[in-house]
């Protein structure tokens, strides 16, 4: 008979397979480099850490970008090395998934348990991502396997390693804290001895040591009092606000990348408060905004939360970074049938109805789901976030299928009937689809990523084919613009950069990059006129600022145009464009060393920009 090891083994080593064939087929994605979105921002914040650059108040939980920056320190900037690290904690997931089944029921659900977890097909794409939760995941997984330890048998060196895990788990995602602090009152509450309470104590002083170098980086390196992350206010009122759907949506005047949020949520606050704001005041803000609604509006929010609880449990992987359906067109592995959440969420409420009370822990494990659950009803719904809670799903949902198969074949009609109910209503929740599927969103983002390798023509059958699914598609239209710009068409670029603004008249890059189109054009008014707006809508764009600037400059009006290119400056200092803009100015006004020292300090930000050598070149031509 093979071992318990074996079996474990062999589950284990074809997982391992599943994952490496998927990792290889990903490759010909145009998502596989960090190009985009949140998986940009964590390589590039890897990066900077790299470089000693650890920055002021963390906008973002920080465990993450560091573990990609240990990883680039160890084998250089390397996605692979990522990418594969994060495999091999995909392992130790499932290590702790079996050991949860142990924990919660038996070895044979935990045998069970485990298979399901080993080809569960949203896990291994979600790995291949530059994303918290691919570290977060076995840091839950083991986090709530500590708790069910210490549970069972207390002690002082079991009590700080559970609250170091959970602190570590926070810092990929803060989802749970809620419940450290309701485990450990639940804890004490059951027997309040002196070593219940010495136990507690460790737990909860590992914990919050554990979070208090991010507390203490925040307030040493950014002068600011915020206690993990700044972004918490922003995601707060993204979840409730008047048109809320309980998805990621972008506010109004904010843009769609992590970048774009950070500066525009700040720029608009302090437009509204009229003063240059901390971070922690940035939060505090939409924060404030979100109270408001939901003081306001206490139905509305109500059927909010339940609307977002719904979505929770919805059959379908609703994307915010990469798709997974969309994922098969370039990996082909995924077109198989692999478990997901049609399958996993129905069998979960199977298991629940069944086998909840025969759980070992169950209250822990009531606690873990309910508050998750709880605090997620606060923000929003997408299939990453549901990723920390699967490790305890899959052994209820391989329990659930062994007990209903058992009352089947035992004839127990009143639990098959229990059972059956269960099943049913899971999976009429999971077919709600209360969102809709938009793939021209997938389409626009490949788009996005094959512009960012610079291949242009490529990029721009993915934006055709985007708006042949929404030709309303604002970020679509803008998209085609843009590219068709880069390729020299720029008569058919107006048309789009038109169609945008007529979509979204408050889209500030289109505003601009058609003030850029009429001014390579010669007519001056209309640049001003549209560089003007796109100031109006987004007053701290460097780049409007320097396109302003280069239009008062081509008039001769050489002080306004040193206004906007100094202002350019003070918010992107590193604008090697606007530097040698500058220089040329301060040059007319005779100022020939500041000009020189412009240019120079342009070449050093771009040692390839070609103005400001022929300048130099030029202007110490003459002085010799």
């Amino acid at each position: 008979m093979v071992s318990r090891e074996t079996r474990l083994f062999l589950v284990l080593l074809a997982a391992l397979v599943f994952k490496s064939v998927y990792f290889f087929q990903s490759r010909q994605s145009p998502f596989f480099q960090p190009l985009l979105l949140d998986a940009r921002y964590y390589h590039e914040w890897a990066l900077r850490i790299t470089r000693g650059d650890i920055g002021g108040v963390f906008y973002g939980l920080p465990l993450y970008p560091f573990f990609v920056a240990s990883v680039y320190k160890l084998f250089g900037v390397s996605v692979v090395a990522v990418k594969w690290t994060q495999i091999l904690l995909g392992m130790v997931t499932l290590y702790f998934v079996h050991c949860l089944g142990e924990k919660l029921f038996d070895p044979k659900t935990a045998f069970w348990g485990t298979l399901l977890a080993g080809f569960y097909g949203p896990i291994v794409f979600h790995e291949g991502i530059f994303i918290p939760e691919a570290l977060g995941l076995p840091l839950y997984a083991a986090s709530f396997f500590a708790c069910c330890a210490l549970t069972e048998k207390p002690s002082a060196r079991l009590a700080v390693l559970t609250g170091v895990l959970m602190g570590l788990a926070t810092l990929t995602k803060a989802g749970i804290l809620l419940f450290a602090f309701s485990f450990l009152a639940h804890f004490f509450m059951k027997d309040r001895s002196p070593q219940k309470g010495k136990t507690v104590f460790l737990c909860s002083t590992a914990l919050l040591l554990t979070l208090a170098p991010v507390t203490a980086h925040n307030w040493i390196c950014g002068k600011d009092l915020v206690p993990l992350t700044s972004h918490a206010g922003f995601n707060f009122y993204v979840g409730n606000h008047p048109g809320a759907e309980g998805v990621f949506s972008a506010p109004e005047g904010t843009g769609g990348n992590v970048e774009a949020q950070i500066e525009d949520s700040r720029q608009i606050a302090e437009v509204a408060l009229g003063r240059p704001l901390k971070p922690s005041e940035v939060s505090k803000y939409w924060s404030a905004k979100a109270w408001d609604f939901i003081l306001r509006e206490p139905f509305d929010f109500f059927k909010l939360c339940l609307r977002k609880l719904a979505l929770f449990f919805d059959s379908r992987e609703i994307s915010d970074v990469e798709d997974y359906r969309f994922a098969a067109n370039y990996a082909g592995i995924l077109r198989l049938p692999w478990p997901d959440f049609v399958w996993l969420g129905p069998l979960l409420f199977l298991g629940l109805a069944l086998g909840f009370r025969k759980m070992k822990h169950r209250v822990l494990f009531a606690l873990w789901v309910g508050a998750y659950l709880l605090g997620m009803m606060f923000f929003f719904v997408n299939a990453r976030y549901r990723l920390p809670l699967l490790p305890v799903f899959f052994p209820v949902a391989a329990f659930g299928v062994s007990m209903f198969l058992t009352v089947l074949r035992e004839r127990r009609w009143k639990d098959a009937a229990l059972g059956s109910v269960a099943l049913a209503a899971g999976i009429i929740l999971g077919q709600l689809h209360l969102v809709g599927t938009d793939h021209s969103r997938d389409f626009v983002n490949a788009a996005d990523a094959y512009a960012e390798m610079n291949a242009l023509p490529v990029s721009l059958q993915y934006y055709e084919q985007a708006l042949e699914i929404d030709p309303q598609y604002a970020k679509a239209n803008l998209g085609m613009a843009l590219t068709l710009t880069k390729l020299r068409r720029e008569e058919e670029a107006k048309g789009y950069y038109e169609k945008t603004l007529t979509l979204d008249p408050r889209n500030s890059q289109a505003w601009n990059n058609l003030g850029l189109w009429y001014d390579r054009k010669g007519d001056l008014a209309e640049a001003e006129r549209h560089f003007l707006k796109a100031l109006e809508l987004k007053p701290a764009s460097a780049q409007a600022h320097n396109n302003l600037g280069m239009v008062y400059g081509k008039r001769g009006d050489t002080d306004r145009a040193v206004r906007e290119f100094e202002r350019s400056l003070v918010l992107n200092p590193t604008g090697a464009r606007a530097h040698s803009n500058l220089a040329l100015m301060v040059y007319r006004q005779g100022d020939t060393a500041r000009a020189q020292a412009l240019w120079e300090k342009a070449l050093v930000l771009d040692p390839q920009y070609r103005e400001a050598k022929k300048a130099l070149e030029l202007l110490r031509g003459r002085a010799s």
